[in-house]
């Protein structure tokens, strides 16, 4: 057969351009992918509450943003939200690109802030939900469930929740907070509160709940890694009690559910050991114990009224701690929170929880609407003795009453209150909470309640009372260390002035003398102590400037309404190191 050279470069050159054109094809295909990876795609911001606005659309919108080193297609993306979903549209991203989500309707609203993306249905609660993107497989993608407590106080309506530190995006609570720019969120761009705030900090195992005898509920406190934390290793009971089942909670993947191979026995303490169970960020949870029993019903005395702030400080909020007297392991399912109305009948009340919240032997525990705020307003607050409820009731800042109810709404404590069993001497008491030194003796024993100390910051929220009583005691004064060195060197650069009193309500002036005589500062003026406390001198004269190298002397002067008057003195040296 004869060939025609002609014809076949003519093929040839054919061939060779269907070649390059197929191998273009080929590239153009694979430049958008689907997200692989979980936290490759992310949510950065959620306008949830637009109203009232400050510039922006009053429209509802979420921001989207490519962490990854590739462009990903939407492509079969779904985002879960209130219950439903809606399909993503087949649009791509690119890496380090933003791009604003919202519905339909609602696009050209949005386009001069950047890219943006219209959905079918689009709709958001202003707080308690979850949102999550998945892909066709129905793999999590990236999921939040956000909270309007997360918020900055009193920036909420209108303002966008955006995320601060993309590097560690499946860290939820403590990484997002309240838009800072003068529109109230930065759809398509940076996020105005954007900061390095890396997670260092392993999870902690907080407390369980009991679903039945043979099935417990872990709660910890962030995000984990789902295959460390349902490997048959990361968890044994104690007295041969034996695990059969493991399973995580997603998308959460902060709830992990033990089935046990026989039930829990009655009147039996066991301990839980966790270990090895990573956070999302990679954190490792070494090794930690957790009491663990079956509940029992509480009788009358087992929990008390321990503490109650009534009287907050500006963007405060009330709370009211209660304590379990008992050594039985107590569910607060169905337990209510009340008072009295204005008829004098109980009312206005407030659940405390609707699960199996299970009050722990000797354990304080704080209701609060916000455990964020009582964390920011008190610095010992005690973050896992903390219960947020949805509401509390009202507590009056003059006076008022205190009820707690059990499940079958039989009163087990009241506390009926006024602002006339603070400290005389406190002229300002907002933030000052009621404590009970002894919460052994009734709440209706109104000479058991005392005005937190100051060395508390006047209240002491999920741990000990400050004006707790001191039995068989002495009135006594140290100072420890009687030689110090405040040059910052991170050893022995403060003293303490410790006390231990034997009863409540002193108030204590502190003074500093050198050794001619010459007072050069003042220490304290008229604070409360508690029986048990300590005042620090960290070296500095009045004028904020350290003092020389010599001899001091401390003279401490405590009163009290009774007219009971007490004396120390003591002598402290501050050196230097050469």
């Amino acid at each position: 057969m004869k060939i025609n050279l002609s014809n076949l470069y003519s093929f040839i050159k054919r061939c060779k351009s269907l070649l390059i054109y197929t191998f273009s094809f080929i590239l153009l295909s694979t430049s958008n992918v689907l997200a692989q990876k979980a936290n490759e795609l992310i949510i950065t911001e959620i306008m949830a509450d637009p109203t009232p606005t400050k510039g922006l659309p009053e429209k509802e919108y979420i921001e989207l943003y490519n962490r990854s080193d590739k462009a990903i297609s939407f492509n079969q993306l779904v985002l879960f939200y209130n219950a439903s979903s809606v399909r993503f549209p087949d649009v791509s991203i690119q890496p380090n690109e933003y791009i604003i989500v919202t519905h339909r309707n609602n696009v050209t609203d949005f386009q001069s802030y950047g890219k943006v993306v219209g959905l079918n249905n689009f709709s958001l609660n202003n707080t308690g939900s979850t949102l999550i993107i998945k892909d066709a497989k129905n793999t999590t993608i990236f999921s939040v469930t956000y909270s309007d407590k997360w918020h900055t106080p009193n920036k909420a309506q209108g303002f966008a929740l955006e995320m601060i530190d993309k590097d560690f995006p499946c860290r939820e609570e403590g990484n997002w907070t309240s838009s800072e720019v003068a529109l109230q969120g930065t759809p398509g761009k940076e996020n105005s509160v954007k900061a390095s705030q890396p997670d260092l900090t392993p999870p902690e195992l907080v407390r369980y709940e009991l679903e039945n005898s043979s099935a417990l509920k872990l709660i910890f406190s962030e995000k984990l890694d789902s295959l460390s934390t349902i490997s048959v290793n990361a968890y044994t009971f104690d007295k041969s009690l034996k695990i059969e089942s493991i399973s995580i909670e997603s998308p959460q993947n902060q709830y992990v559910h033990l089935g046990l191979a026989t039930p829990l026995q009655a009147n039996t303490h066991y301990t839980l050991t966790a270990r090895n169970i990573a956070d999302c960020s990679g954190n490792v949870l070494k090794e930690t114990n957790l009491p663990i029993a079956n509940v029992q019903p509480a009788d009358s005395g087992d929990v008390v009224i321990n503490e109650v702030l009534f009287n907050p400080r500006s963007g405060g909020e009330d709370f009211v701690e209660i304590y379990n007297r008992s050594n039985k392991f107590i569910s607060l399912k169905d337990w209510v929170l009340t008072n009295i109305d204005a008829n004098g009948a109980i009312g206005n009340s407030r659940p405390i929880s609707n699960i199996n919240y299970i009050l722990q032997p000797k354990q304080f525990l704080a209701l609060s609407r916000s455990a964020a705020i009582i964390k920011a307003q008190y610095f010992k607050a005690v973050s896992e003795n903390i219960l947020e409820m949805a509401s509390i009731p009202t507590f009056p800042d003059e006076s008022g009453t205190v009820i707690l109810l059990n499940g079958n709404k039989k009163v087990f404590d009241r506390f009926d209150y006024s602002e006339d069993l603070h400290h005389v001497l406190i002229d300002n008491k907002s933030g000052v909470s009621l404590e009970k030194s002894d919460y052994n003796l009734p709440s209706s024993i109104l000479s058991n309640w005392h005005s937190a100390a100051a060395s508390e910051g006047y209240a002491t929220p999920g741990y000990t009372n400050s004006q707790a009583t001191l039995t068989n005691v002495k009135n006594a004064f140290t100072i420890d260390p009687e030689i110090f060195t405040p040059d910052s060197d991170g050893a022995d650069d403060i003293t303490q002035l410790k006390f231990t009193l034997d009863r409540h309500g002193y108030l204590a002036n502190v003074y500093i003398f050198d050794i001619n005589g010459r007072m050069l500062k003042q220490l304290a003026q008229n604070q409360l102590l508690s029986p048990k406390d300590q005042i620090t001198w960290d070296g500095k004269n009045g004028n904020n400037d350290i003092v020389a190298v010599g001899y001091y002397i401390i003279l401490v002067e405590l009163f009290n309404t009774n007219g009971e008057k007490l004396e120390f003195k003591g002598k402290v040296v501050v050196g230097s190191k050469y």
